[in-house]
């Protein structure tokens, strides 16, 4: 079963008939109504009254409520979006999810709800186009379902979680704010029962907790009217699309974009009109046109032009109208007659110092909205962030979902995000550069990078759509940016590195679980974790990190090996960025795996055993004219774990996956030549073995061997690969140290061993141990 989060937001909870509140019945039922509610204590029958009196639930038949029965998803979509209060379409007879129809005599009633959820952003749904109406609920999926509905799905997410076998990774930090909340406890065992079915019991408890704890309009989409449209003569319709008004060093800028519509069947040309501002006081500045406005408009089609002036006012000015003005210069004095009059208070955005003060305009994190001004059924909702620097400065990278509700296919507009704090703005940059379309019901996701400066503080991201105007006699157009709408930050301000999906203790050799939708990890492809090392390194000073994960393609094609990034983080907070070994391998055949290797440079003051890994996405378009070795600038994170690091192996059993070495024996012997020049030969008895499932290629880790005298000093070393020519093999071996840094026979010489990989930043030495 898919566990997506968004998959779990949608999970069931349930009415399994109307109520005979909604069918207009003369005596509303209670549960007294009901035989199996009668042993209730008062409390828990006041909250069965509050829900069944809501018309949320109802009996599964006459006199029974059903008490401990089992709902399915399409029963619980009705009852979320009453608790939420969603709006519904009761008229929708098509449905997005493919296995959801409303000629189906079991479910059908749900669909209105079950696509309420989905234009809510509560749900992705079971899997791809599919809802799964008639699945069961497990107790950790109403949990997450809970917590999202409640906006809390950041909180959720940075949440260390419980420590509990019964719920699975990807929903501990659910099930630990459930709790928390008191929306749902622990059983009699003291085990929170993750995979156990949900029933109707705990559904009303849980549901009418939350009702309580709920905050309307929360889930509700960020809506902007339309600019009223103006008939022109000549059959052009006017708009409105944007207003600017930003400080110059000699006063104001002001610009606008209006959009022309040609609703004829005729190509008309664009009517010779002056178009004014006016101001409080009842001045007028009439507007120039950019140098490249169009000059017709083809049937049934529709045109932005450009419009802008500077006015030499140092005191505040408060724009109210655009006017289109009929001037006839043929007559003396000249005519003029109103064509139109735009009333613009509301949509002036004053650049840098724009702040958005309606609190309908400017929604909470997740909240759904479109670009105002653009006609499209594209959605948007912010799913995640991430912070990263960029050398001193900050960059917020903000994950877009973007979905097409529409019945055609849709190119994703020009916009962006800004970053807005007190007294500042800054303005962001999509990381995807080439076009993204999406089909008729498609998702898809984008991202924003936003630097700021060091110590900024974040309080909302802005929506804004770029703008242009070209002077006549330039070549260079003015770029500018508008905005109307926007969205806060996610309940951790932002500050966490990630606000994914909070995996709890990670359990080495398990196949991890990714946030829902991410286009980084094939849906056929397991990551797991195998190892993850942290050994002093007394060369350098510092300690070494070693992670290996292993990818295994389930699949019947090969699948790319993705481009992705591991960081780890310590208890101080310190980030330490993983650098990709050199792979070798493009591509995993069927049925196979491969293992990537991640190196960190860790300081020697870092007492952590335990650190939180973040497996990030590389962006495309970010890394472009880099290597793919995880050091792009902007990543998405798509998983997050606490991992603990790994103790260090005796020689009797060293692990370096898909390997186990078992270092039985030793001799070291030195050979002088008639040279006078000694070398040194290693005679080894050791056991090799491999899982078989992991193809290994000539990049893969080399066993190294150091060889050092009393006083500490390196004599020399040689590394051995596990592939090729002179590979380590079980069994007896002899391997040979010709580099030595000094000529004469040392006594008292041990041999440090190593795990050494190639990165594009070097080799990572993790120390294994000393053979004396």
């Amino acid at each position: 079963m898919k566990k997506s989060l968004s998959v779990i937001m949608s999970t069931a909870m349930a009415l399994t008939l109307f109520s005979s509140a909604a069918l207009g019945a003369a005596a509303p039922k209670t549960s007294a109504d009901f035989s199996d509610l009668n042993q209730l204590d008062a409390a828990t029958k006041a909250k069965f009254d509050a829900m069944i009196a809501a018309g949320i639930f109802d009996g599964v038949s006459d006199g029974l409520f059903g008490l401990h029965d089992k709902m399915n998803r399409a029963q619980f979509a009705k009852v979320a979006a009453l608790i939420f209060g969603l709006k519904v379409d009761s008229s929708l007879k098509v449905s997005s999810f493919s296995d959801v129809s409303s000629t189906d005599p079991a479910n059908g009633y749900a669909l209105p709800y079950i696509e309420a959820l989905k234009a809510a952003n509560l749900t992705d749904g079971f899997g791809p186009g599919t809802y799964n109406p008639a699945g069961e609920v497990t107790k950790e999926q109403l949990a997450a379902f809970l917590i999202r509905g409640l906006n809390k799905d950041a909180e959720a997410k940075g949440n260390a979680g419980v420590n509990d076998s019964t719920v699975s990774s990807w929903a501990k930090g659910y099930a630990a704010l459930a709790i928390q909340l008191n929306l749902l406890g622990n059983l009699a065992d003291g085990t929170f029962g993750g995979i156990a079915p949900a029933t109707r019991d705990l559904l009303v408890t849980s549901s009418y907790a939350a009702k309580q704890q709920f905050v309307p309009g929360q889930h509700t989409e960020i809506r902007v009217d339309e600019m009223k449209a103006y008939t022109l003569p000549g059959g052009s319709q006017a708009q409105v699309k944007s207003m600017l008004q930003e400080k110059t060093t000699d006063g104001w800028r002001i610009g606008t974009v209006v959009k022309l519509t040609n609703s004829s069947s005729s190509t008309i040309r664009i009517p010779d009109y002056e178009l004014r501002v006016k101001t409080a006081d009842g001045t007028d500045y009439t507007l120039v046109p950019s140098a490249n406005n169009a000059h017709s408009i083809l049937p049934q089609s529709d045109v932005t032009l450009s419009y802008m002036t500077d006015i030499n006012v140092k005191s505040d000015v408060t724009l109210t109208d655009i006017l289109w003005i009929d001037v006839n210069q043929k007559v003396y004095p000249k005519q003029e007659t109103l064509l139109a009059d735009s009333p613009i208070s509301s949509i002036v955005w004053r650049g840098k110092d724009a702040v958005i003060k309606d609190p309908a305009l400017l929604g909470n994190w997740g909240a759904i909205f479109s670009v105002p001004g653009v006609t499209s059924s594209l959605k948007y909702s912010a799913t995640s962030l991430s912070k990263q620097f960029t050398g001193q400065s900050p960059t917020y990278i903000v994950q877009v979902k973007v979905q097409n509700s529409g019945s055609y296919a849709e190119t994703i507009p020009d916009f962006t995000l800004s970053g807005k704090s007190e007294g500042q703005s800054f303005i962001g940059k999509r990381v995807e550069e080439s076009p993204i379309s999406l089909n008729a019901g498609e998702q898809k996701y984008i991202h924003f990078a936003i630097t700021t400066d060091t110590n900024t503080q974040l309080n909302a991201f802005y929506v804004l759509t770029p703008e242009s105007f070209l002077k006549q006699g330039q070549t260079a157009p003015i770029q500018y940016y508008t905005g109307r709408i926007g969205f806060g930050l996610p309940a951790n301000g932002g500050s966490d590195t990630s606000t994914v999906p909070a995996g709890g203790n990670y359990t080495f050799g398990t196949p991890m679980v990714f946030e829902q939708g991410n286009e980084f990890i094939n849906p056929n492809l397991a990551v797991s974790l195998e190892e993850l090392h942290v050994t002093n390194n007394e060369e350098t000073g510092n300690k070494t990190g070693l992670a290996k994960f292993k990818l295994v393609n389930k699949s019947d094609k090969p699948i790319p090996v993705p481009a992705i990034a591991a960081d780890l983080t310590g208890k101080d907070g310190y980030t330490y960025t993983g650098s990709r070994q050199t792979m070798g391998t493009s591509d995993i055949a069927p049925g196979t795996g491969v293992v990537v290797s991640y190196g960190y440079t860790i300081p020697s003051t870092d007492q952590s055993d335990q650190y939180k890994l973040n497996v990030q996405g590389v962006l495309s378009g970010a890394g472009q004219g880099q290597p793919a070795n995880g050091s792009s600038t902007y990543k998405s994170t798509i998983a997050s774990y606490n991992v603990s690091s790994q103790t260090d192996n005796d020689h009797n059993n060293v692990s370096l996956y898909p390997f186990k070495l078992n270092i039985k024996s030793w001799t070291l012997s030195q050979l002088a030549s008639p040279t006078l020049s000694y070398t040194y030969k290693l005679n080894l008895d050791m056991d090799i073995t491999r899982d078989p499932e992991v193809i290994v290629d000539n990049n893969f880790s080399k066993l190294k061997f150091e060889l050092v005298d009393g006083s500490g000093s390196s004599l020399g070393s040689s590394s051995f690969p596990f592939t090729g020519t002179n590979r380590l093999v079980s069994g007896n071996q002899s391997l040979s140290f010709n580099n030595l840094t000094q000529s004469q026979v040392q006594n008292n010489v041990s041999i440090k061993v190593y795990e050494t990989v190639t990165t594009p930043n070097g080799e990572v030495d993790r120390f294994i141990a000393e053979l004396k």
